[in-house]
């Protein structure tokens, strides 16, 4: 795959996981573009909220999965809407 079409997958993904208001939705998204793997899908989701770097956050002892769900948390909250 060349950078060219990484890019435009992400895109596509991140377009379809924009309108996802549910955990469910989301996982649906992933699992149609056989995402599975914790780091991809947070990646995905910070793509989509518009993060541009996370690693100035403070350092944590959360596990990947724990990460994960925070991160879900706040997209799912849905604030990042609105400066998008």
């Amino acid at each position: 795959m060349t950078l060219t079409d990484t890019i435009r997958l992400s895109n596509e993904i991140s377009q379809q996981l924009f309108s996802c208001t549910s955990e469910e939705k989301i996982e649906k998204v992933f699992h149609s573009f056989k995402i599975s793997e914790i780091p991809d899908k947070m990646g995905l989701l910070q793509l989509c909220m518009g993060v541009k770097n996370s690693s100035s956050a403070p350092p944590n002892n959360l596990t990947p999965e724990q990460q994960y769900q925070d991160i879900l948390l706040v997209f799912l909250e849905g604030s990042w809407r609105f400066l998008a």
